[in-house]
């Protein structure tokens, strides 16, 4: 753990920034499975990301706390560098700002990752739509991933009484 000092403050900073880089990683490859309709690959990526996210938050307690025993409470990171001793303003400055593009290059992947899964999901959507009317022809909303039916595991989804089965389909398992 480092240290409530300035120094530990930017080794802090650092290893934020290996972990945002991480995730990085995890949004790119996300972005590529998606890409490549490959579902376990996606699912992988959402565990990862989902653990990287628990250390993530894990440090940014620390960093509270550490900007409270430093007495630097409330200061954002493009202010940091001002109220850091002489001898450490070049080096405050560097890691705020190799921060802040990790993050700005985190946003970015993760943007396009979100937007291309919601893409699929809503082209799954439209595909599942259009089967669906009663017998008056009302349409009814399409049953999709985010609407299913519980199942057991092991187990085929059976649709409710009334209901035709949907097509399976095949995101590249």
């Amino acid at each position: 753990m480092a240290e409530m000092t300035h120094e530990g403050y930017l080794q802090l900073l650092a290893e934020i920034k290996t972990v945002i880089d991480q995730l990085v990683g995890v949004e790119s490859r996300k972005l590529d499975a998606v890409h490549s309709a490959d579902l376990p690959a996606v699912d992988e990526c959402i565990r990862q990301e989902q653990a990287i996210s628990l250390t993530l938050r894990s440090l940014e307690q620390r960093r509270g706390k550490m900007l409270q025993a430093l007495g630097l409470a409330g200061v954002n990171l493009s202010a940091l560098a001002g109220h850091f001793p002489p001898e450490l303003k070049g080096q405050a400055a560097k890691a705020a700002e190799v921060l802040r593009s990790s993050y700005a290059d985190y946003n970015s992947v993760s943007s396009a990752a979100r937007m291309a899964l919601e893409r699929g999901l809503r082209e799954i959507d439209q595909l599942l739509g259009g089967a669906d009317t009663t017998q008056t022809g009302d349409r009814q909303p399409a049953r999709t991933a985010l609407h299913s039916v519980p199942t057991e595991r092991g187990a085929a989804a059976k649709p409710p009484e009334g209901e035709t089965p949907h097509k399976k389909l095949d995101f590249g398992a």
